[in-house]
């Protein structure tokens, strides 16, 4: 059995139980219907135990548009890719159905301060902002 080292995700849900604890969390922040005119952001949250700052958010990342309504979340690279060295969980994939916009967001050259690597428009198979 291939273990974690091999690639991103694990090949059951019982190794990723075995696997290390997660030491950064990251929260999509929703400011629809809120009467906040504000884009909405990733916030990024510290949960390891030993950490000075545990359970404090560390950094926020906002988006660039008012009114997207960030959805479910999920990363460039997925559980299947277990086995292949070269894939990399470093991008996560952050949906806002309302505008038809997708974000992606570099969580690999700063996990702590994940960056806006580019949005791309649904639909329109063109990028928007890099």
């Amino acid at each position: 059995m291939c273990s974690h080292a091999c690639g991103p995700g694990y090949a059951s849900p019982a190794e990723a139980m075995r696997g290390p604890r997660e030491t950064l969390l990251y929260v999509p922040c929703i400011y629809r219907e809120t009467g906040i005119d504000k884009p909405d952001f990733l916030a990024t949250v510290d949960v390891d135990p030993s950490s000075s700052s545990f359970c404090q958010v560390v950094h926020q990342l906002s988006m660039p548009f008012i009114g997207d309504e960030l959805h479910h979340s999920g990363w460039n690279a997925c559980s299947s890719c277990h086995g292949d060295k070269a894939r990399r969980r470093d991008r996560l994939i952050l949906p806002s159905p309302v505008s038809s916009r997708v974000y992606i967001v570099d969580t690999g050259t700063d996990p702590r301060a994940p960056s806006l690597h580019k949005v791309e428009s649904y639909g329109s198979g063109r990028m928007i902002y890099t």
